[in-house]
């Protein structure tokens, strides 16, 4: 059985493309991916016999860069292909076409969603406007959380509810850590205890809110980190912040690794940060949809995220972490002292973590029902690999 999937990013940077792909061909399927390509190369190691096919563009606007990209995935694509994944709104429009043309099952995996409220360059919200009229089409959703799956249901008017997988790595690091420590000494730093947020630096993470708590953090040993890709002009904006508050001392930004690499840097932190502000639904409905929140927890180490209904019932469930109010810098200090004064109540709820992650969430078990919908799904069908 063969997997065509249709991506409008760079697949490396995207844990859900990454780890989807390795447990297919594990589990006995082609897979094809045709991605875009934006320059970057990251060292994934993706199975041998999985096709990673970077589209890369000459057009001048992104408009007509995203319509070059569709024309030559429905001219290059894999006719014979069992079925046809597209990912999030800009990978279902081909999609769905090559779905329909040669009448295959098609997939949607909906990991970030631009809701009917969110303001949108003109030609994204063309694509929004097909995605309203056909997602409902699919034969499959794919969503990374309930809460988010909810609206997305509503929204996209699905004939049914869609299948919910966390977007978790597929095993435990089991890293000394000393990747960290090693990175920190570079530039000259040493903290007694790290609060580590890795992933993508940019507004809308509370990343400004949590420089601005560390003045009522409880020791002048513990540093904040943050590690991934960051515009130059809001690293700068940070430095000038820590500056400005006289907490330069306690907070570090380290430059992005390939994702296969991101575990040997979180094994050897303290506190897994995963605050986000709520301006979009990605960011107000993230429990099971933040890689990162998997990521800490397959390294033992105890959460702090936002204080909303989903996840303060993930944390009670678990007992894996704290919330906190992701804009008021002491309510995010009084959950840093509590977690990093208490390493008795931090390995407890680290400990709680990694379990809930080794019996239940990982991505073996979370993608399982995806490949035995996909098996289902060809059967049904009548699609095959000649």
């Amino acid at each position: 059985m063969r997997v065509q999937a249709i991506f409008y990013n760079n697949p490396d940077l995207y844990p859900p493309v990454i780890n989807g792909t390795r447990l297919l061909v594990n589990s006995g399927f082609s897979v094809d991916v045709l991605c875009r390509d934006d320059g970057g190369r990251w060292s994934i190691a993706y199975p041998a016999s999985a096709s990673i096919r970077r589209i890369a563009s000459s057009a001048r606007t992104t408009w007509g860069q995203y319509w070059e990209f569709v024309m030559r995935v429905l001219q290059s694509a894999d006719r014979s292909a069992s079925l046809y994944v597209g990912h999030d709104m800009h990978g279902l429009l081909p999609a769905r076409l090559l779905a329909s043309w040669y009448r295959r099952p098609l997939v949607y995996h909906c990991h970030d969603f631009a809701e009917s409220e969110r303001s949108l360059p003109l030609g994204s919200r063309v694509v929004r406007t097909f995605e309203r009229h056909f997602a409902h089409t699919a034969d499959l959703v794919i969503v990374p959380d309930a809460e988010r799956g909810r609206e997305i249901s509503k929204q996209l008017r699905l004939r049914k509810p869609p299948l919910v997988v966390a977007n978790a790595p597929l095993s435990r690091s089991h890293s000394s850590g000393e990747a960290l420590s090693q990175a920190l000494a570079v530039q000259g730093r040493r903290f007694g205890r790290v609060v580590w947020r890795q992933g993508r630096i940019g507004p809308g993470h509370a990343i400004e809110a949590t420089v601005r708590s560390i003045r009522f953090w409880a020791s002048r040993e513990w540093g904040f980190v943050v590690m991934g890709l960051c515009d130059e002009g809001y690293r700068n904006f940070l430095g000038r912040l820590a500056a400005e508050l006289g907490v330069t001392g306690q907070f570090a930004i380290m430059p992005p690794v390939p994702y296969d690499r991101v575990a040997e840097f979180t094994t050897g932190a303290h506190v897994g940060h995963a605050l986000y502000e709520p301006i979009h639904i990605n960011h107000r409905y993230y429990t099971t949809a933040s890689n990162k929140i998997m990521e800490y927890m397959a390294a033992g180490l105890p959460l702090l995220v936002s204080d909303r209904a989903g996840l303060r019932s993930f944390i009670q469930e678990y007992q894996c972490g704290l919330t906190a109010d992701e804009g008021s810098p002491q309510s995010i200090a009084d959950a840093v002292n509590a977690l990093l004064g208490d390493e008795e109540l931090a390995g407890r709820m680290g400990a709680a973590g990694a379990k809930a992650f080794e019996d239940e969430l990982n991505y073996e078990r979370q993608f399982a029902p995806v490949l035995q919908a996909f098996r289902s799904l060809t059967r049904t069908s009548g699609a095959h690999t000649p």
